[in-house]
């Protein structure tokens, strides 16, 4: 289809191409939100289950259930370098949960670090009618996704140095208890 000058007209396939766009980013947004749900849950969830562990295996050597000095040398090694494993453990879940708050602009409003950063409640109100809502949303699913990612990344790692803590930790106490 063309316009009496001969260009081609901004037809039902431009809107319909920009509405299939922004119905996606919704939908992948609102799919991210809930994968960085997910990923706090779960690095929530380990982050207080490996507390609880060391909390208990700290308390069984406190109280002298355990007692790794009385350990050989090999057992008593393996229980302390499974320990030691449990701190890049304990850091990455950390990592995983701390919220990440992004790099706040003046000139959009995209996220609630932007509308922090208004001078006004008049400026607030120019930036919020100049901001594109589908531009905001791949925006929004850019950043969301990035750090999903590195969440996700942080409770694999921790759930590798997690294993090394647990099986160290258990040879070094089985061997050395038998000994």
């Amino acid at each position: 289809m063309t316009t009496p000058g001969g260009a081609p007209a901004a037809g039902p396939d431009t809107d319909t191409a920009t509405d299939h766009t922004a119905e996606l980013t919704r939908v992948l947004l609102s799919e991210v939100r809930e994968e960085l749900v997910k990923a706090d849950h779960k690095a929530g969830l380990m982050l207080a289950s490996l507390g609880a562990v060391l909390t208990a295996l700290l308390g069984a050597i406190g109280s002298g259930v355990i007692a790794p000095r009385q350990y050989p040398v090999v057992p008593q090694l393996l229980l302390w370098v499974g320990c030691a494993a449990c701190a890049p453990a304990l850091v990455l879940l950390g990592l995983a949960v701390t919220p990440r708050l992004g790099d706040p602009h003046r000139s959009r409003t995209h996220y609630f670090g932007d509308a922090r950063l208004a001078m006004s409640a008049a400026h607030l109100e120019r930036t919020v009618r100049r901001t594109d809502p589908v531009a905001r949303d791949l925006c929004q699913l850019a950043a969301l996704s990035r750090t999903a990612w590195t969440k996700y990344r942080c409770i694999r790692h921790a759930l590798a140095w997690s294993t090394v803590f647990f099986a160290l930790t258990l040879l070094g106490i089985v061997t050395g208890a038998s000994t």
